[in-house]
């Protein structure tokens, strides 16, 4: 049996007192007057059965169990407002909004966003970026999103998001070829005593998991700490230490002699960069276009 929800504008009414706790700042935000938004309160707690507040002289407290309920509406028009503002983008401005890992966007993704723009010159793109793994899809005002997932995170997220592998996340090691040659790297496992761990607090345990399945004797907690992987990439090109890199995200540098491998050993970590988006999402021909030429482009030309 399906429960008929109460009206929407009491919803709303009882979703901004209760973001407040003040019936007068929830009317100045929905503009009505204080009185209206206790009329609206009221039909609620009418409906319900139950007060939602405790009403004292001059102050309102939601109960505990309001409190969770407050929150639950919170997230569902947050939801709505991101909605529609996809959908009124998606219709009138042409947009296809992209989000995406700091270290894919900088390292692989914007270099070839001139092949797309050649394809699909009157479509527009909007970025953001955000740490690897630190976002949900449900929470953001975005098309499509370019995540770090398992497998096992993936099949759990189907069939409500679809997703598609661009890239395996293998680890290794890489430095100048200035800085290999003069700390003679390749000689002795003793001569990674004398360099600079270059450690991302992006991924912080990746030292960690790479020293255990080499065996190299060094502690992985020691080094120079970076914001983001992409200046940990920068720094090892510039000699300042070693780096632990995705390896597909440094190709282009290896192929052009900026950076050289420090260590034969080359670790999967079982995880990769996927393409994620929604069902609905799924329908809009931005999405198609992208989708198409993201995977073959990660399929094809590294």
């Amino acid at each position: 049996m399906t429960t008929r929800l109460p009206p929407l504008n009491a919803l709303r009414a009882l979703e901004a007192a209760g973001r407040y706790v003040s019936f007068t700042r929830a009317a100045d935000e929905l503009h009505v007057t204080p009185g209206a938004i206790s009329r609206q309160i009221r039909g609620l707690e009418d409906i319900l059965g139950f007060s939602l507040f405790e009403r004292h002289h001059r102050e309102v407290k939601l109960t505990a169990e309001s409190q969770v309920y407050v929150e639950a509406l919170t997230d569902a028009f947050n939801q709505m407002e991101r909605a529609t503002r996809r959908l009124v983008d998606s219709r009138k401005q042409n947009y296809l909004h992209i989000h995406t890992a700091i270290t894919f966007t900088m390292r692989w993704l914007v270099p070839k966003l001139v092949a797309f723009h050649a394809l699909y010159p009157k479509r527009e793109i909007r970025m953001s970026t955000m740490m690897p793994g630190a976002a949900d899809l449900s929470a953001l005002p975005t098309d499509v999103s370019i995540q770090i997932r398992s497998p096992e995170i993936v099949a759990a997220a189907a069939p409500a998001l679809i997703a598609h592998p661009l890239m395996d996340i293998d680890l290794v090691p890489v430095c100048s070829p200035q800085l290999m040659a003069e700390c003679e790297l390749g000689r002795a496992p003793s001569r990674w005593q004398t360099v600079t761990r270059l450690i991302s607090s992006a991924r912080p345990n990746d030292w960690q998991t790479w020293v255990a399945a080499s065996g190299v004797d060094i502690d992985p907690q020691i080094g120079m700490r970076v914001e983001s992987s992409s200046l940990a990439y920068q720094a090892a090109i510039e000699g300042i230490g070693v780096a632990l890199a995705m390896k597909r995200l440094v190709q282009e540098d290896l192929k052009a002699g900026r950076l050289v491998i420090a260590h034969p050993l080359i670790y999967p970590t079982g995880t990769s960069f996927y393409l994620l988006y929604s069902q609905a999402a799924s329908q809009m021909p931005q999405v198609k276009e992208f989708r198409d030429w993201v995977v073959q482009e990660a399929k094809d030309k590294d």
